[in-house]
């Protein structure tokens, strides 16, 4: 029971840096216009479904959490779904910011009735109701009922397929991509880097000709974890903080800010703003900012995307997860509308509207999704070629966070000695997974 105890107090406690989707991908995914007026809407949304409902239809509860265009991108295809499967009902519940919708998962735990249907969730939201044997394995669903499963982009099946099964399906996937000036790197003759060394040199070129950092990475802990994956080693818990490889990864970035080409986002919390105001000259984010950085820029240069400059880029992005508490009615019920949501159409509506990526292969080929007004779109199918999850375990999470914490201080530190900095933070890593 205290171990049980513990992992909630975990979860809990380490919401703090949510940087994907993390980032502009959190960012992305949290949108601007998330304040929501939960009490009232709620009541106002729960008493419109109430009355909407009608006797025979199979009533499903969707918990997420979001809002703004992104909300308004869900009620719509929400209503297409019912208009499509008259016997179905779904209520649709915003529970806030990403945090607060884990807060009202883990509240609801020890009152399994209050769970919804189905969430919105991360992948390490879901350990502790995996342990309690909560959530519905979707994999007879999946075998029965859809013959394009494999269809799912490779990287994004890997983090949904578990010991075998089938835990969740797709919705809104993120992956980082590299944004730049066109104008500037026109004018300066240079190249999309497809390396972290190619990007050090364009962005000590740009450094020199304008006296502005070249480049940044949005998020301190993906661009740790992925430049350590690109170097064949893994975050979690056999990691080893203190190898040459983790050394060799935060020197890149500090040698960097010593030198005056690279910059991390610091207190404007993300490149997207000092990128508008040519304060630096490019920067590694989320694929779903873009609707910020064209909110940012307000057409002052050209912008333009490439791929992730290394082989492999780091997938994010929430999952769609059913709690095995139903009817077999309510669960063959909500799983067509997970199914409805991960569908090609669904996938390429979604992400036009909301600058989420496609989570299939044939959306991210389709003409509607690719002649989009995006950057992203013609360059999707090569930068979503070779994703990766984080492994997935307890206090996977909090060791990410507390990196990132790590990294921020490491680098605002232009004298910092970085192997003694990791000595010192090498058994926090380690209690990070074993208090869990």
């Amino acid at each position: 029971m205290k171990k049980k105890l513990s992992l909630l107090m975990a979860l809990v406690l380490s919401l703090g840096v949510f940087t994907a989707c993390n980032s502009n991908e959190k960012a992305a995914d949290i949108s601007k216009d998330a304040k929501v007026e939960e009490a009232s809407d709620q009541a106002k949304g729960d008493k419109k479904d109430e009355k909407a409902k009608t006797d025979g239809q199979a009533e499903i509860v969707f918990w997420h959490a979001m809002s703004g265009g992104q909300g308004e991108a869900l009620e719509k295809l929400t209503k297409k779904f019912e208009e499509e499967n008259p016997d179905i009902k779904v209520t649709l519940q915003n529970k806030g910011k990403y945090g607060d919708l884990n807060q009202a998962l883990v509240a609801s735990m020890q009152s399994p009735k209050d769970l919804p249907t189905i969430t919105q969730a991360y992948p390490d939201w879901m350990l502790q109701f995996k342990q309690a044997n909560m959530v519905a394995d979707l994999t007879g669903y999946v075998k029965s009922a859809m013959n394009d499963y494999d269809d799912i982009l490779p990287g994004i099946r890997e983090e949904i397929e578990k010991e075998g099964k089938i835990e969740a399906l797709p919705f809104n996937k993120s992956t980082e991509v590299f944004w730049y000036n066109k104008n500037l790197y026109d004018e300066l003759g240079l190249k999309e880097p497809t390396s972290y060394e190619e990007l050090k040199e364009n962005a000590k070129k740009i450094h020199e000709a304008k006296g502005i950092p070249g480049a940044g990475f949005d998020s301190l802990s993906n661009f740790y974890l992925t430049y350590l994956k690109n170097k064949g080693i893994d975050f979690d818990a056999k990691l080893d903080v203190t190898c040459p490889e983790s050394i060799e990864a935060i020197n890149y970035y500090l040698d960097g800010v010593k030198e005056g080409y690279f910059r991390i986002a610091g207190t404007d919390q993300h490149l997207s703003g000092p990128f508008a105001n040519e304060q630096v000259g490019s920067f590694v984010g989320s694929n779903a900012g873009e609707v910020y950085v064209k909110e940012a820029l307000n057409g002052k240069f050209e912008y333009a995307a490439s791929p992730y400059p290394a082989a492999k880029s780091f997938q994010q992005g929430t999952n769609i997860y059913m709690f095995d508490k139903e009817s077999d009615e309510e669960k063959q019920a909500a799983f067509r509308y997970m199914q409805f949501l991960a569908s090609k159409d669904a996938q390429v509506e979604f992400a036009v509207a909301t600058g989420y990526m496609p989570a299939r292969k044939s959306a991210v080929e389709d003409d509607a999704y690719k002649k989009s007004d995006s950057k992203i779109a013609p360059i999707l199918d090569k930068a979503s070629e070779k994703l990766f999850s984080r492994p997935l375990a307890p206090g996977s999470q909090k060791a990410y966070n507390d990196m990132g914490s790590l990294l921020e201080s490491i680098l605002s530190n232009p004298s910092a000695d970085v192997k003694a900095e990791l000595e010192a933070f090498a058994p926090q890593f380690k209690a990070d997974f074993e208090e869990n």
